[in-house]
């Protein structure tokens, strides 16, 4: 094994708590010092990277961050802060990432919990107000609604009509200045003309009814949407999470940043997903075309189905600075085919009976492989997968 090899599994193992960090420390101090001996002290005349001296220069700089944000609470932009306060941390998350695998993950959630936080506790001064709108529920409508600052929360409820409860916290005493509700032309939105300085959260109520689309926009604040019907769905936000469960929609897009994003027992012909900086979380679906895209995050995709009245999966997921694990728990009679690609780590494909047609290195410790199933054209359902990282192993498993 070498020594890119043996320390990124030393690292993995520290990120799925096998060892703690004073142990992670010692065991990688051991590595070096072995290497160093072999190769008549020659390895490297430049100091390699010290797991203990990174995580303390993290947890200072996140120390030194949260001080200058709390001295600018008076400051009117609070996403502009927010922005710079997340682009410190995806700088540093990038720094670290390759020497400290999973830290990034911590330092996002970090981020995230603080500006909900604090986003609570400088608009919290400010005059609430609580306001309901409402609208019948038919079948093909669109529905769109924006935030700010605070999270868009979406349940399914029993009455036969769109109910969103909406908080404002602001200056201003009528938050009808900057909230503009419509509901007309099969159409219902709830749209803002002012997003600086204020907060707007909603808790949204819908029945069991097919929307023509459903969009939830918001910024600094999670989305969590469960049981909903769409032919389009998409939700967007920015350093925080988004969690869907039950939705169930020809077409999803889901973005956010700085962020985790979480689906399960969704329903899709095609997925689309984007984040960074942070970690993908898919189980229990049934889809057609899949695609997951973050950067310094993992990927895990677990107990993926065809989609109604299709015969094959698509996979296309791609990270860096992360792994990428596929459990399929597939006792079905598929086909599978797979293109996987990483550096600085391996690729293991636990799926039997697999012809592999190209199976080359890429430098120390990397890999790339494409196989399928022997005779693949011939299976009912297919299963096609392309998984990409850089610096973190992709496994594959049936």
């Amino acid at each position: 094994m070498s020594y890119y090899e043996e320390r990124m599994l030393i690292l993995k193992m520290l990120e799925e708590g096998k060892i703690t960090s004073g142990e992670a420390l010692r065991l990688l101090e051991a590595l070096e010092s072995n290497i160093r001996e072999s190769s008549g002290g020659n390895f490297s005349k430049q100091k390699q990277p010290n797991f203990y001296d990174e995580i303390s220069k993290l947890r200072d700089r996140i120390n030194e961050w949260r001080n200058e944000f709390k001295k600018n609470y008076s400051q009117k932009d609070f996403d502009k802060m927010v922005d710079e306060f997340s682009a410190k941390a995806e700088k540093l998350g990038k720094s670290v990432a390759s020497t400290t695998f999973g830290i990034v993950d911590k330092v996002i959630d970090f981020v995230g919990s603080f500006v909900e936080t604090n986003a609570f506790n400088i608009f919290g001064s400010y005059k609430v107000v609580d306001k309901t709108f409402e609208a019948e529920a038919v079948e093909g409508k669109d529905i769109s609604i924006e935030g700010t600052n605070g999270n868009i929360l979406v349940k399914k409820h029993l009455e036969n009509k769109i109910v969103i409860k909406t908080r404002t916290r602001s200056p201003q005493n009528n938050p009808d200045d900057f909230i503009v509700f419509n509901n007309s032309d099969g159409n219902v939105s709830l749209k803002l003309n002012k997003v600086s300085n204020i907060s707007v959260s909603h808790e949204v109520f819908l029945p069991a009814v097919k929307f023509n689309s459903v969009r939830f926009e918001t910024t600094n604040g999670k989305i969590y949407v469960e049981d909903t019907k769409s032919q389009v769905f998409e939700c967007t936000t920015k350093n925080a999470p988004i969690d869907l469960m039950g939705v169930n929609s020809g077409k999803i897009s889901v973005n956010t940043r700085n962020a985790k994003i979480q689906i399960g027992y969704v329903i899709g012909k095609d997925i689309e997903i984007n984040t960074n900086n942070s970690v993908i979380d898919i189980k229990n679906i049934k889809a057609e075309n899949i695609k997951a895209f973050t950067v310094n995050g993992k990927i895990n995709v677990e107990n993926a189905l065809c989609y109604e009245n299709s015969c094959q999966i698509n996979m296309f997921l791609k990270t860096s600075n992360g792994d990428i694990k596929v459990n399929m728990n597939d006792m079905d009679n598929k086909g599978y085919k797979v293109k996987a690609e990483t550096t600085n780590g391996k690729v293991n494909l636990l799926i039997p009976e697999l012809i592999y047609y190209n199976v080359s290195k890429h430098g120390a410790g990397g890999n790339f492989i494409e196989a399928e199933s022997n005779g693949y054209n011939n299976f009912p359902e297919k299963v096609n997968i392309v998984a990409e990282t850089v610096n973190g192993y992709i496994e594959i498993v049936k």
